[in-house]
């Protein structure tokens, strides 16, 4: 049998776009939200690009992929 729930948003994919938009949807006042990702790990190609270069706008510090997805999962889990 499969579970039912009814949410206020649907997000598929962890990835970049889909952790923004999360975080995004929460800021403008949406508390009933589910975030599907097929992956073992948020993050999406964020956790493959381990060159510097990511946050330095939104972080304000030069960041890894991986450290640049670790910051927005960290926030993501936090609104549980």
């Amino acid at each position: 049998m499969i579970a039912r729930r009814k949410v206020g948003l649907v997000i598929i994919g962890g990835g970049p776009a889909g952790l923004a938009a999360a975080l995004e949807a929460h800021r403008s006042g949406c508390r009933d939200l589910l975030l599907l990702e097929r992956d073992f790990q948020l993050g999406g190609i964020l956790n493959q690009c381990i060159h510097n270069g990511f946050g330095l706008h939104y972080f304000n510090e030069e960041l890894t992929g991986p450290e640049y997805a670790a910051r927005f999962v960290d926030e993501f889990l936090a609104l549980a």
